[in-house]
């Protein structure tokens, strides 16, 4: 998934379209204490790891309640919510300690280079890059090459992002457990023409903010002895809302004078913080960066000393990425090939003009190499536990994989999903399903190599079947949800069950899931008032089945009363539209039948939540139907009069079909409570095909 995407969609999922947090606090003062951010590094963290795979799910139009799974299928993968966060103290030891473990494997090796500059680059996923990338430490390595300078660059670190390894989809972390947390990943690579002269070494992490390296600095600069810091941080802390704009500046002053602790003659070059392509819903980051630039550069000059000198980097203004475009950046932030010359070059013009080191600044040349991303080898597609699966060789300097699927009795569309590792695995398919799949290799927004040929395999898929009996009801700030277990195939093997949950009323809100071992839940900390869409689906040892659609809910409606004013009218002899009042505090309307004419029928629901109050019904045969009025309350109501409606009188031959009982219900709340199912109510009108087939020619 492009980062800008990933960025876009985390945004959107914790922001309201006013720029509001609603899950991220944002730090308003100007210290923010250091168990604080870890715990939002690691929970930023988390998150994105969840968004790496973007599932291409491809429903069949004749699959029931296929409007409404295709509009939620687009909007997966869910944000996992109910997590534990691990203890601050834990965090910290965590951090420490992967820090003095690649002490002994680094100091050593670093002292026994030959003598000259020790440069540490301080960073985030900017200056660490992902494998593949040149990196713009390797440009400016190679500046300092050009200009005669024998340089080392210093720091725990030595590698890029590496790519996800391939592996099957596994079960969202419960409710109420601790939230997984994975290691740093510094082990990628390089392009395959960086040079082997090249120092790797680094200080720059994946997702780092200044919140956080502050309280390291001192201890990497001891271990790792430095005489010139290239410090590039603050977009993180800014983005993820560690702090505003004055808690960053806070933040990087601190960096600086915890740096000073290890070496006080140490030299500073500090770029400001660069643009990025506009996020909907992120209004405040763009004026935020502004704000927190004009203050760095009017604090630099009062933090600078004689032995400690400190220069800013105008890193916004060298790098072609703004708002309204970024083109020097591969996903509308990280660079490319030709950012990381610019960033390179922005650099060293603080080297060359403030710290006079070099007789020029680098150059950025006219041919920059492009990133090679052949198409995908030994593709294969084969029938999996999980339902269907494809592989195939990864392509190095891939950040992920484009991947296009569609299955027989579709759309004929391909839907477009990613994937982070040389694997794809189907989602939510069934027995039967037919698919076709291709991948290419993406290294961003733009950057894409050529499609795969399309392979077909069918789905016989081990997953269990959805969760039977589901009752969804509204509390004041959530629902509650239950369900039984499925019966059928696979189901001995269930481990939990994902409650999928949609705020359908937020403009920015996508898929939340919760998952459970248990039959029952509560959900809370929901906006009351908001319409709210809910599913459940069961996770086997095969993967996640197919989910059961449960009835929209409202948190803090209540139950509410019948629907009033229900009328039928029949469009052709075998089409009824039904209409009814519509009430604010129904969350949708459900529909049922029966053969009033069959022995012991009963009520069986006829469709989906409908959330108009208006439906049309179509396929009645024979075409002649004999509808009672029956308003009903609740379930728990007892049942008002009966009346008929008005008959036409037709010739006894003509009154030859089925009697059918409508009723509509009301489907009440939100996302995983008890679906209260309130009578409309059970309208039975005899209608002759006659004198359908007659109002259709107009007699």
């Amino acid at each position: 998934m492009p980062m800008s995407d990933i960025l876009s969609e985390l945004d959107n999922r914790n922001l309201g379209c006013d720029g509001s947090n609603t899950a991220l606090a944002a730090v308003s003062s100007s210290t923010l204490e250091y168990s604080s951010a870890v715990a939002i590094e690691s929970k930023v963290s988390y998150r994105l790891s969840q968004l790496a795979t973007v599932p291409a799910i491809h429903l069949p139009t004749n699959l029931p309640y296929y409007d409404v799974l295709n509009q939620v299928a687009g909007l997966m993968p869910p944000l996992q919510t109910g997590s534990v966060q691990n203890s601050s103290v834990h965090m910290l030891a965590a951090v420490r300690d992967d820090l003095r473990s690649r002490k002994n494997s680094t100091s050593a090796h670093l002292h026994e280079r030959a003598t000259g500059l020790k440069v540490m680059v301080v960073g985030d996923s900017i200056s660490q890059g992902r494998e593949g990338d040149f990196t713009w430490r390797y440009r400016i390595w190679e500046w300092f090459q050009s200009q005669g300078l024998a340089v080392d660059f210093v720091g725990p670190y030595t590698g890029t992002v590496q790519p996800d390894k391939p592996a099957p989809p596994s079960p969202p972390a419960l409710y109420g457990e601790p939230q997984p947390t994975g290691a740093i990943k510094v082990s990628g690579g390089y392009a395959k023409d960086v040079s082997s002269d090249f120092p790797k070494a680094h200080f720059a992490v994946w997702g780092r903010a200044a919140a956080v390296s502050k309280e390291l600095i001192e201890e990497v600069v001891a271990a790792h002895p430095a005489d010139l810091m290239l410090l590039l941080l603050g977009f993180n802390d800014m983005g993820w809302f560690y702090s505003d704009s004055i808690g960053t500046l806070d933040s990087i002053h601190t960096l600086i004078s915890n740096a000073r602790a290890a070496n006080p003659k140490m030299k500073f070059a500090v770029a400001n913080v660069p643009q990025r392509s506009f996020i909907g819903g992120r209004e405040d980051l763009p004026v935020s960066t502004n704000i927190y630039n004009s203050l760095l550069r009017d604090a630099i000059p009062e933090w600078s000393t004689t032995d400690s000198p400190i220069h800013l980097v105008e890193l916004e203004e060298n790098y072609n990425c703004q708002p309204s475009s970024c083109p020097v950046g591969s996903d509308g932030l990280h660079p490319n090939a030709m950012g990381e010359f610019q960033i390179a070059r922005a650099f060293s013009q603080t080297l060359f003009k403030d710290f006079k080191i070099g007789s020029s600044t680098l150059s950025i040349p006219s041919d920059v190499p492009a990133r090679p991303l052949p198409v995908p080898s030994n593709f294969k597609i084969f029938t999996s536990p999980g339902g269907v699966t494809a592989t195939w060789d990864a392509v190095y300097g891939a950040y992920n994989y484009d991947v296009k699927s569609t299955i027989k009795g579709g759309i004929e569309n391909f839907s477009s999903g990613s994937v982070s590792s040389n694997r794809w695995d189907a989602t939510w398919p069934i027995d039967g399903w037919e698919y076709e799949v291709q991948v290419r290799a993406s290294a961003g927004d733009t950057i894409k190599g050529d499609w795969t040929n399309a392979l077909t395999a069918t789905a016989h898929p081990q997953t269990a079947e959805a969760p039977e009996n589901v009752i969804v009801s509204s509390t004041t700030t959530g629902f509650d949800i239950s369900w039984d277990p499925p019966t059928g195939s696979y189901s001995d093997s269930i481990t939990e069950y994902n409650v999928l949950y949609w705020d359908k009323d937020a403009e920015c809100d996508f898929i939340t899931g919760a998952a459970f071992t248990g039959t029952s839940a509560h959900i809370d900390s929901l906006v009351a008032g908001h319409r709210y869409f809910v599913a459940v689906e069961t996770w086997n040892a095969a993967g996640q089945g197919f989910p059961a659609v449960v009835r929209s809910v409202i948190p803090g409606a209540g139950t509410p009363p019948p629907p009033t004013d229900l009328n039928i009218i029949a469009t052709d002899p075998t089409t009824v539209h039904l209409t009814w009042d519509s009430l604010s505090a129904a969350a949708g309307y459900r529909l049922w039948l029966r053969n009033v004419n069959a022995t012991d029928s009963k009520l069986e629901a006829l469709n989906y939540t409908v959330e108009a109050a208006c439906s049309d019904q179509y396929y009645l045969f024979p075409g002649t139907w004999n509808y009672e009025c029956l308003p009903k309350g609740s379930a728990s109501s007892p049942h008002p009069q009966t009346k008929t409606a008005a008959r036409h009188r037709l010739a006894r031959p003509l009154l030859n079909g089925v009697r059918t009982v409508v009723m509509s219900e009301v489907a009440v709340e939100e996302e995983v409570q008890e679906v209260q199912e309130v009578a409309a109510a059970v309208v039975m009108v005899m209608v002759a095909a006659a004198v359908a087939v007659r109002k259709s020619h107009g007699r």
